[in-house]
């Protein structure tokens, strides 16, 4: 029983001793035991800071929307300025042209004016000198006087209307106004060489416009069926391809001949009373 007791404590006392050689030998030491105050030890590490966020500052972003503003309002006044200056402009153009319209209208006025003036005056020199038998006629005015006049003044009128027109619709209306032979500003011409001193003139003025200036005046002579028509009228003549314009008023003189029944021109004249601008 002895010997049994005594080995288990050899064996017993050599364990502990190799245990306490090994922990002398060696430089590690056993971690102590977690407790509570590990906890303590981990919330007293510095905490560790966010990164900084850059924001724009509110102060920037104010005066980038200002000088935005500012911008827009310099381009919306910059708008206005030229729409005030085009209207001004627009208006001055039409001031202009209605002023230099009137001056055209008083300018025309004026003419008509001193055309009246000038044929009345002609008139009265006429009628002073008319031989006797012309106011014997006034005196016993022969019947047919009154329709020949009519009929003169009316075909006076109708033959300026055919000059105004186109070229071509002129000379195609022209023989209808005349008879075989005409005294044209005193020359006798046949119907064919009246036909080419009226288109040479068209041909010249291809754009012509007449206009009578009240109504025309006649006067008829029973012995040789006549009327002599004299008719004051405004004309404007121009040739684009000339650059040419001719602008005035006019006497037109023409004797209207009932021998062979149908009234036909005979005699043609006619001069300028008054050129605008003159």
């Amino acid at each position: 029983m002895r010997p049994v007791l005594f080995l288990t404590f050899l064996l017993s006392s050599a364990c502990a001793t190799g245990a306490a050689l090994a922990q002398q030998g060696s430089n590690w030491v056993d971690p102590p035991a977690k407790s509570g105050a590990s906890g303590g030890s981990e919330r007293a590490k510095p905490a560790t800071k966010a990164p900084p966020r850059f924001e724009a500052e509110p102060e920037a972003a104010s005066r980038a929307h200002r000088a935005a503003a500012a911008s827009a309002a310099r381009r919306e006044s910059r708008r206005q300025d030229q729409a005030r200056q085009e209207n001004a402009r627009q208006e001055h153009a039409r001031q202009d042209r209605s002023r230099a319209a009137e001056m055209r209208r008083a300018r025309r006025a004026a003419i008509r004016e001193r055309a009246r003036a000038e044929n009345d005056a002609n008139l009265a020199r006429a009628e002073r000198s008319a031989p006797p038998p012309a106011r014997m006629s006034r005196a016993e005015p022969d019947p047919r006087f009154s329709d020949w006049a009519v009929t003169a003044r009316r075909l006076s009128l109708d033959y300026l209307d055919s000059v105004s027109a186109p070229n071509g619709a002129a000379l195609a209306a022209a023989p209808r106004f005349y008879g075989g032979s005409v005294r044209f500003h005193g020359r006798t011409l046949s119907i064919g060489a009246l036909m080419a001193e009226k288109r040479n003139f068209m041909r010249r003025w291809p754009e012509r416009h007449y206009e009578p200036q009240g109504e025309p005046r006649v006067a008829c002579d029973g012995a040789s069926a006549t009327c002599l028509v004299r008719v004051v009228h405004d004309f404007t003549a121009v040739s684009p391809a000339r650059g040419a314009r001719s602008q005035g008023v006019a006497e037109l003189t023409l004797t209207v001949s009932f021998a062979n029944g149908a009234p036909v021109i005979v005699s043609e004249a006619s001069r300028v009373l008054s050129r605008a601008g003159a």
